[in-house]
């Protein structure tokens, strides 16, 4: 059986985007309007005698030429002010953090980068920003079990290093389960995760359908379920044993019930089988599915990953006091017996 994993999200720092909002309230409060009114006078007269020579590609850049001008004298009036202005000021986040529960495992791992004016690449053990403070915990909500989670310098797959934090403990479905990431100030970066709770679901299984080419089909609906990820089909053959789980990855679709449906294409995949069964008849006496569901918060908008959208911040992020993402993902597993209909339409 091959193993699968999800997708990777990019685990990277955060930087504080609201700084312009303040940045502007600041100015409007603390600058002279008459000195920046006179050199923003100024450089329009000199772009409105360039604009009237150039075409429009040449007027958007002079544009911006202002623009940018305006900016440096703005700031050349901030920098004079006798308040200071602290670019660095984290609007009371204080650590970027990417990780998940996992129920299929009882080692878990998560990623934690400190918000501060060091920067986040770790090219060395020996460099500052290779300590943090940092106790890592999770608490079981109904049961109330804490368990702290183990500090590791780990290196990268691009050679730099990072804050990783592995635990060893059994996810239970149902739970929630509480992220604390807590400096020796007290501060406390936190997150929480529902595991998926899918006891009770069964597949609703379709009529098979024979198509004019003869090969087979038979589509399958999930309740419920609408966020599925590795999805397997599973072959039970006579003899008992392991059964042979076929990969499908994220195939198929939402239903408009709020499900999942998925297409087993039965004649692709005896191809595969007979290459890995050695029985004179390929007959299998069940089947099923297995898959992983993400929790209901880390499905993305519109129920598509495009980076574009979720590297807007606050996107896809559940952490309070901090960026970042904390998740879960739960397993469904349900298996049947071969019906007649079936055996039929394979001729078995």
């Amino acid at each position: 059986m091959v193993e699968h994993q999800l997708p990777k999200l990019r685990v990277a720092g955060s930087t504080p985007v609201s700084r312009s909002n303040h940045l502007n309230h600041f100015i409007r409060e603390r600058i002279t309007d008459c000195s920046i009114l006179v050199a923003t006078a100024h450089l329009r007269r000199r772009c409105q005698r360039r604009n009237q020579e150039l075409d429009f590609r040449s007027r958007l850049k002079s544009i911006l030429i202002c623009v940018l001008g305006s900016v440096i004298i703005v700031l050349t009036f901030v920098s004079c002010d006798s308040t200071n202005l602290d670019p660095f000021d984290n609007d009371d986040k204080y650590f970027t953090v990417y990780g998940f529960l996992n129920e299929r495992e009882s080692n878990h791992a998560i990623r934690v980068i400190p918000v501060s004016r060091l920067a986040e690449r770790i090219n060395s053990p020996s460099d500052p920003q290779a300590s943090i403070d940092a106790v890592v915990t999770t608490t079981d909500l109904r049961s109330g079990s804490v368990v702290r989670w183990n500090h590791t310098l780990t290196r990268l797959s691009d050679g730099t290093f990072g804050h990783v934090y592995k635990a060893s403990f059994t996810v239970r479905p149902g739970r929630t389960y509480r992220l604390e990431i807590t400096r020796n100030d007290g501060v406390i970066t936190s997150a929480e995760t529902d595991i998926p709770l899918l006891s009770g679901t069964q597949v609703l299984r379709l009529p098979p359908v024979v198509r004019q080419d003869s090969t087979v089909y038979q589509d399958l609906i999930l309740p419920g379920i609408n966020s599925p990820w590795d999805i397997e089909v599973a072959y039970w053959f006579p003899g008992g044993g392991s059964p042979i789980r076929i990969p499908y990855g994220r195939t198929g679709g939402a239903t408009e019930e709020g499900g999942w449906k998925i297409r087993v294409e039965f004649s692709r995949d005896m191809e595969i089988l007979s290459s890995i069964v050695q029985l004179e008849t390929l007959v299998w006496d069940a089947m099923g599915v297995r898959l992983q569901v993400l929790d209901a918060k880390w499905d993305p908008p519109m129920d598509i990953f495009d980076p574009e959208v979720l590297s807007i911040p606050g996107t896809l992020s559940n952490v309070k006091r901090g960026y970042g993402f904390f998740g879960s993902i739960g397993l469904f597993q349900d298996d049947w017996p071969n019906s007649a209909e079936l055996d039929a339409a394979l001729g078995f």
